[in-house]
């Protein structure tokens, strides 16, 4: 009798995560405008995308200027190939990690973005963003 509960309470805990809303595509999307911005040098439509607490570890000003200086420092900005993407779910939201290789006119970057989608809210934003120089 108890194996025979277990196994029903495993197996509604099982369905209620599979049923558990993906927000995969709002995720890539907003990677995708973050790339858009980057490729047309808009520092000022990418700075709204992300979190505040990321802000707050990379001030505003001084995020902005690292941004900028990639195209000064590699050349226009050519392609942009995925190179790996992940899902980790936790207990106060789901966070999407993202890879990238940036290929510029004068060298490549490494790039990591993650984005969280709170449980208690609709909102996604950039909380992690990673720019490794390929060497």
């Amino acid at each position: 009798m108890r194996f025979r509960f277990l196994a029903i309470m495993l197996a509604l805990l099982q369905a209620g995560c599979l049923t558990q809303a993906s927000h995969q595509q709002e995720a890539e999307q907003l990677v995708k405008q973050l790339h858009q911005a980057m490729q047309q040098q808009a520092w000022d439509q990418i700075m709204p995308l992300y979190d505040q607490q990321f802000l707050k570890a990379h001030p505003e000003k001084l995020w902005r200027q690292t941004l900028a200086s990639l195209p000064e420092r590699y050349g226009q900005l050519k392609t942009i190939k995925p190179t790996f993407q992940q899902k980790d779910p936790r207990f106060r939201g789901d966070f999407y990690i993202f890879g990238y290789l940036l290929k510029f006119e004068h060298g490549s970057i490494r790039e990591t973005i993650t984005v969280f989608k709170p449980v208690d809210s609709d909102e996604l934003s950039i909380t992690g963003h990673m720019l490794k120089p390929r060497g």
